[in-house]
């Protein structure tokens, strides 16, 4: 294992290049399909997707190659104008495929609250303008960035300091907290027949006391892992109390016989989250490849994805009464 004088010196070297992790990621040409009818499918379902990367799938690629595998994504995703980074393998897409859906997929690699009902992304209009009226599934997870991303980078780049987690923790808490209920609104406002469903966060890191330092003990500490469920447990918190407010249905990815109740985290044999890599999408050229470690990591691998997808379609075919 690295020493920690060793392992900050390591972090602080790409502190330059976190930069490039901050800009805003515009929202690229929606992606509107209708898919073959599966099995015991509802070909009239019409579904629609909104939020962050954990929706849009970044991170849902091959990562055998440098530069990174750009092929999982579609067209026009991937820049160098749009970063949203869909993934044909994301959650979303999976389950819209499965159950042979209209699908409407607004999400977008990085965005923010303020992304879905407020600010304009270049000439596509906001998130939930793309949302059909006769829309019958809404699929969304909308809160977390840029806090999220103000986290991660505390934790790669140096020993965190826990003020840093907690200044982003009262954001979430107030701000985001109510952002998330007047989504909701909106959401019934536009599309008055649709269930909403609001994708929780996996098991990104390890539960606090497990081991984690022979993959992980060169960029996480002991403090580190608390903080990191500190945040995953607010947000997932945050989410399932406004969806319990609104009526609505908080996908749970811990619900009995989710595949992520095993351990899979960033640190674990048999990762189904990314760790630090090299080979990964990035959101401007940068031939040192440094910004790799942040833009890749910390989220859900092809693997991931799919078990996401597998509970996601349990809870819509346990809601819209659809059989499997």
């Amino acid at each position: 294992m690295a020493s920690k004088s060793g392992r900050t010196g390591t972090r602080r070297a790409l502190l330059v290049h976190l930069v490039g992790v901050l800009l805003a990621v515009p929202l690229v040409a929606v992606v509107t399909v209708s898919v073959a009818p599966q099995g015991h499918a509802s070909p009239g379902l019409r579904m629609f997707a909104m939020g962050n990367s954990y929706l849009s799938g970044q991170g849902a690629d091959s990562h055998q190659t440098i530069p990174a595998d750009m092929s999982s994504y579609r067209a026009g995703t991937t820049g160098p104008d749009n970063y949203c980074f869909r993934s044909r393998h994301a959650a979303v897409e999976v389950v819209a495929r499965e159950l042979g859906a209209r699908f409407t997929n607004a999400t977008c690699a990085n965005s923010e609250p303020r992304h879905i009902d407020q600010t304009v992304q270049f000439d596509e209009g906001r998130q939930i303008d793309h949302l059909p009226a006769d829309s019958d599934v809404v699929v969304m997870q909308v809160i977390g960035n840029p806090e999220f991303i103000k986290v991660v980078g505390c934790v790669q780049l140096g020993e965190c300091d826990p003020r840093t987690v907690e200044k982003s923790l009262r954001v979430l808490d107030v701000g985001q907290r109510l952002h998330e209920r007047r989504i909701y609104r909106e959401v019934k406002a536009r599309a008055p027949r649709a269930h909403i469903y609001t994708l929780g966060a996996p098991q990104v890191v390890p539960r606090v006391g497990q081991e984690y330092r022979t993959r992980c003990g060169w960029f996480l500490s002991d403090r580190e892992v608390r903080l990191l469920n500190s945040f995953i447990g607010k947000v997932n918190e945050i989410s399932r109390d406004n969806a319990r407010r609104a009526g609505e249905t908080f996908v749970d990815l811990a619900r009995p016989g989710s595949g992520w109740n095993d351990r899979h985290d960033l640190c674990a044999a048999d990762a189904w989250e990314w760790g630090p890599r090299v080979a990964a999408p990035q959101h401007a050229p940068d031939g040192l490849q440094f910004r790799h470690w942040i833009l890749g990591s910390y989220h859900p691998t092809i693997a991931g994805q799919r078990a996401s997808a597998a509970v996601l379609v349990r809870y819509i075919r346990e809601r819209e009464g659809l059989r499997s």
